[in-house]
């Protein structure tokens, strides 16, 4: 088993053979590392380190944001380019509720290696907004089916929805983040 060091200023974990002259996170000078004890099992360690959640989460808020982006610019943009925005537009109304549902599997997944359980606070919090994202997906698409893709009226009601799953997923991701270096041990 490798050993790992921990630097002392901003908690950054590294294998002890990697370690040169300074903290690579924040830059303090290697003197600022103590050994450090790993309280996870390795199988645990392992899938935690895949990240299969962070980077699934990456998919729904680039979509939302993309999506936002586009149906905005659909009323200043004429011609040629406005077919294939809209084409776009609607593929990604169309994937986003499955990455969502991607992306919150994958939520279920780190929460219950990360603490054995997914009833946590914070992980509560998460699942009841990932929840209310899923739903304003779906209203997304619903909206874009109904009115059409063409449809002023159902640009600004995508622009009203995708400006909401822009606002969840800054809380989705500020709760996140807050979890990252929390785990049970064991």
């Amino acid at each position: 088993m490798r050993k790992l060091v921990i630097c002392k200023a901003c908690g950054f974990i590294m294998p002890e053979s990697r370690l040169r002259d300074r903290c690579p996170a924040c830059g303090v000078p290697a003197k600022m590392f103590e050994p450090y004890q790993e309280k996870m099992s390795e199988k645990r360690k392992e899938i935690l380190s895949l990240d299969i959640h962070p980077i699934l989460v990456h998919f729904p808020v680039a979509f939302n944001f993309s999506i936002l982006v586009f149906s905005v610019s659909v009323f200043i943009i004429k011609g040629k380019i406005l077919a294939q925005l809209l084409a776009t537009m609607m593929i990604l109304i169309y994937c986003l509720p499955a990455v969502i549902i991607a992306a919150f599997l994958g939520g279920l997944l780190d929460g219950k290696i990360r603490f054995r359980r997914v009833n946590t606070p914070i992980l509560v919090k998460k699942i009841f907004l990932g929840i209310f994202f899923f739903l304003i997906s779906i209203a997304m698409l619903i909206v874009n089916i109904f009115y059409g893709i063409e449809n002023p009226s159902g640009h600004i009601y995508t622009v009203v929805l995708s400006a909401g799953g822009v606002i969840l997923s800054v809380f989705l991701g500020r709760y996140g983040v807050s979890l990252l270096s929390a785990k049970f041990p064991g």
